[in-house]
């Protein structure tokens, strides 16, 4: 509870400040808020239980993926400050927008109580709403926020008849010590809430809003949905299934394995055709999250690691990606594939650091994308799958296409008489880092192993 006030009052002053002559304290006190709510949550957890009564737990996953959501938004913070180049009032409410979204996050990750679920989901949602449609004099922004908020409002209805039907097959809202009165509506319900949070996280066939929202959206608010949202989404996916794995019919496993391939293949099949990059990311945002699914399937705590690994190098690859094409974009005016040709003659660094992500996301070992993706294969395998996994491996190296087909353009010639141009060293230096983590992770993967544990 403590970690969330002091995010709160990050969050107000972050937005005071852009009222003031002080518009250059906004991040630094931000940054400062999220290493002390960090320290509160880890440090002081008495004030947690006392004051939310059991309706949120902090021990075991949930630590974890706060621990995440924390990292991830330390990261994008210093990326705001090209915000200032449209005024400090607005680098005021973006930065304290996110950190309400952060909020939001945690309350999703720790529930224990579904009623603390649906308060995340919609306090973070309505952020994404604003961020969205941030770009006021952009009409791909606003068309990207009303489409947000029209299927977010869907997936909110649907996720509240799923927990109307909890309340009726279990007589409580709570996730845990289940007393299970009608089990075939108790399966039900079960569906219904996973159809819900599969809104969220742009699960086919729950996906159509994904790739229009993300390219509509500005370029680094993007990067907060693709992080930020999924980490949230899938920590709380993980943190109802922990609790319920024992009691759900078989059946949902086998509807968890469909959509997963479904979310793979229909992900691959658009993301050949794309000339946007960022549209190209977002199908691959839906690929990647039908490869993080099949990590839920028989899900126990022990499963926290693997599914941990899995998002913290998507996260990695996200944030680089979507960084270096804000640059692009806002050097060059669009996000086009034929934008980023001869990257590498004018930007090496940047070429560089998409390339490393890139293959990431494409499985190619020596990264961490590609122990990501055997951890969660080698699960699947464990569990008598070898028909998904086989599938799942050929659609992985589909995949290769359409990044490969982007790289291939970094590094061809630009005939276009486009003169080289650089970034800031501080930008550069944290572009880096991404960089480094992804490899250092997939030589090492076991590095992070105690603290994800």
């Amino acid at each position: 509870m403590l970690s969330m006030i002091v995010l709160t009052v990050a969050g107000v002053l972050a937005l005071f400040l852009g009222f003031t002559k002080t518009k250059s304290l906004i991040l630094p006190v931000a940054m400062l808020g999220v290493l002390a709510s960090a320290a509160a949550y880890y440090f002081y957890q008495s004030l947690w239980g006392e004051w939310l009564l059991g309706m949120m737990g902090t021990f075991g996953s949930p630590s974890v993926f706060v621990g995440l959501l924390l990292a991830c938004t330390f990261v994008i913070l210093p990326f705001l400050n090209v915000y200032k180049l449209r005024g400090g009032g607005e680098l005021g409410d973006f930065t304290g927008i996110i950190l309400f979204s952060v909020i939001g996050g945690m309350m999703m990750v720790s529930h224990q109580d579904l009623m603390i679920l649906f308060l995340g989901i919609e306090i973070l949602s309505i952020a994404m709403y604003i961020l969205a449609g941030a770009d006021r004099r952009v009409i791909q922004s606003n068309e990207a926020a009303i489409k947000y908020f029209i299927m977010g409002a869907f997936a909110s209805a649907i996720f509240l008849f799923g927990v109307g039907l909890y309340y009726v097959s279990t007589g409580s809202f709570k996730i845990f010590d289940v007393k299970i009165i009608a089990p075939e509506l108790y399966s039900i319900s079960i569906l219904v809430l996973f159809a819900g949070l599969a809104f969220k996280l742009a699960l086919a066939p729950f996906h159509f809003w994904a790739p229009d929202v993300y390219q509509g959206a500005p370029t680094i608010f993007t990067a907060v949905m693709a992080t930020l949202v999924k980490i949230a989404g899938f920590g709380a996916l993980f943190q109802l299934f922990r609790y319920h794995a024992g009691f759900v019919s078989e059946w949902i496993y086998w509807m968890m394995i469909l959509l997963a391939l479904l979310s793979m293949l229909i992900g691959n099949i658009m993301a050949f055709s794309q000339t946007s990059v960022k549209r190209l990311l977002s199908y691959s945002g839906i690929v990647q999250a039908g490869f993080i699914l099949i990590g839920f399937l028989h899900t126990r705590i022990e499963n926290t690691w693997m599914v941990a690994y899995y998002l913290v190098a998507y996260v990695l690859a996200s944030l680089a990606s979507f960084f270096v094409i804000y640059f692009v974009e806002n050097k060059k005016g669009s996000d086009d594939i034929g934008e980023f040709k001869g990257l590498y003659y004018q930007n090496p660094v940047l070429a560089v650091v998409f390339t490393i992500a890139l293959v990431s996301f494409g499985g190619v070992p020596l990264t961490a994308g590609f122990m990501a993706k055997l951890f969660v294969l080698n699960h699947a395998a464990g569990f008598g799958s070898p028909a998904l996994v086989l599938v799942s491996l050929v659609l992985a190296v589909a995949s290769m296409y359409y990044y490969f087909k982007l790289i291939n353009q970094f590094y061809t010639s630009d005939e276009s008489g486009v003169k080289s141009w650089d970034i800031s060293w501080g930008y550069k230096g944290m572009l880096i880092v991404l960089s480094v983590l992804t490899l250092f992770l997939g030589l090492y993967p076991y590095g992070i192993y105690p603290w994800i544990s």
